[in-house]
């Protein structure tokens, strides 16, 4: 489930975890000895929080249109199959108003705001029609099981199409409409290092509302990437390069460790009006997450939330939500579930279900299962690391893992109370125990229900 509402794994590139130690005396990674390793602990320094903590002002056009757009498939299949009428449409009230909410829910929970996914076309089809045929499921589960009035099937599969395709062709446009919009604003940024890069690739999307100058760095090594802006010049000059780039902002992508000198000329810059914006921040702001790996040990200690650990009230209602809404969405997917196992017994021998110990919530252990991706007995040697573009992924798996459908089954999961819909990746012991030795802070993971 945790891949339904996280999107932390597309970036397609691994950071140096040295970079990112708050300590970089302590809980150094030996790459040489460990790679497969380091690389997993790289991996978890640079997912971000798989809960959205903001929804930026780009999404509420999106969502804007996602609403309106809904509720013209809903009015025209009501015409179609119905009547174009008002009295029509005011007497199937109820039926639409909750559609207006299913549906962008399960676009949200299926990452369909981020803009990260607007330019890829075959995958927010392939999402957008998984997303509008959950939320359609649910919508059938509520009133067949409490009618409250007739609403006819043929007018939600037409509903369903319509949306679908209206959908679609919004992103689409958004998309195209966004980039001409306006001008971007010139940055530097500071720090071409690991954080340095990861905020550059984000930026250089086409919906970013920054255009970068350049980079400022004392390293005068060349930008590995062709398709990077060059390094302009040190961190001892950061206002007289802002002149001269013509522009009167800067991020910094330097999250730890800053020398006196780059402090001392930040201030300066300050000073003669540049305005001084954090890369994490500026993450936040355009995705809606913070990246983990991009914050230091004195976020971690002065932010807020901790309190909601000790608010009871606060975690019976998580508790009791996670539980509703588990039970409902496995009944709305229980016609997905049998395809799905059906699907895997018809192309490879062996359960359909693939089960593993993980650690929970106060390091408990507890069994979470999946639909089988892989073929039979793909560990047979031993634990393995996922990679990409795994020979032992089956035909079926590949669907399945791209739409994230194997993750279905840890509904149950959630549904037992092991996992919540929202929360940290769960992990096997034997990593587990390697982990927390080597990252900083990990063990805090464990002191929530994981998602």
């Amino acid at each position: 489930m945790h891949k339904l509402l996280e999107n932390a794994k597309g970036w397609g590139f691994r950071p140096h975890i040295q970079d990112y130690l708050p300590f970089p005396d302590s809980g150094a990674l030996d790459r040489t000895a460990s790679p497969k390793l380091a690389e997993k602990a790289d991996q978890h320094l640079m997912t971000e929080s798989p809960v959205p903590l903001g929804f930026p002002r780009h999404r509420w056009l999106l969502l804007f249109g996602d609403v309106m757009l809904i509720w013209v498939a809903v009015a025209l299949s009501i015409g179609f199959r119905i009547s174009f009428s008002w009295r029509t449409l005011s007497d199937y009230s109820l039926e639409p108003a909750f559609t207006l909410i299913m549906y962008p829910l399960t676009l949200y929970i299926f990452d369909l705001y981020n803009i990260q996914r607007v330019f890829r076309s075959w995958e927010t089809s392939l999402r957008s029609a998984v997303a509008v045929g959950l939320g359609t499921l649910l919508v059938v589960l509520v009133f067949y099981m409490a009618p409250v009035g007739p609403y006819g099937r043929g007018v939600m599969a037409l509903e369903a199409i319509l949306a679908w395709y209206f959908l679609n062709v919004w992103r689409f446009l958004y998309g195209i409409l966004f980039q001409k919009s306006g001008q971007r604003k010139p940055v530097l940024i500071i720090g071409a290092g690991s954080c340095g890069k990861r905020i550059c690739k984000l930026l250089k999307s086409p919906l970013s509302p920054y255009e970068i100058r350049g980079f400022i760095d004392d390293n005068p090594v060349p930008i590995d990437s062709s398709e990077d802006p060059d390094i302009i010049g040190g961190t001892g000059q950061i206002a007289d390069l802002t002149g001269k780039a013509a522009v009167d902002t800067v991020i910094l992508a330097i999250p730890r460790n800053r020398p006196e000198h780059l402090v001392h000329s930040i201030l300066e810059a300050r000073l003669k009006g540049i305005q001084v914006l954090d890369m994490a921040d500026v993450y936040e702001t355009l995705t809606g997450r913070i990246p983990i790996g991009s914050i230091g040990d004195q976020w971690l200690l002065f932010t807020h939330g901790f309190y909601l650990l000790r608010a009871d009230y606060i975690q019976k209602l998580k508790r009791l939500t996670d539980f509703i809404a588990s039970g409902l969405i496995l009944l709305a997917m229980s016609p997905i579930i049998g395809l799905t196992f059906l699907a895997i017994r018809l192309e490879s021998p062996g359960p359909v279900f693939y089960t593993q110990q993980r650690v929970g919530k106060d390091r408990k252990l507890f069994t979470i299962y999946k639909f089988r991706s892989m073929r039979f007995q793909a560990e047979e040697s031993g634990a393995q690391w996922a990679k990409e573009k795994d020979p032992r992924v089956t035909r079926v798996g590949r669907i399945l893992r791209l739409t994230h459908i194997d993750e279905i089954p840890q509904i149950w999961n959630i549904f037992k109370g092991e996992m919540s819909l929202v929360g940290p990746r769960p992990e096997r012991p034997e990593f587990v125990d390697v982990l927390e030795k080597q990252l900083p802070y990990y063990f805090v993971r464990h002191t929530v229900r994981p998602g």
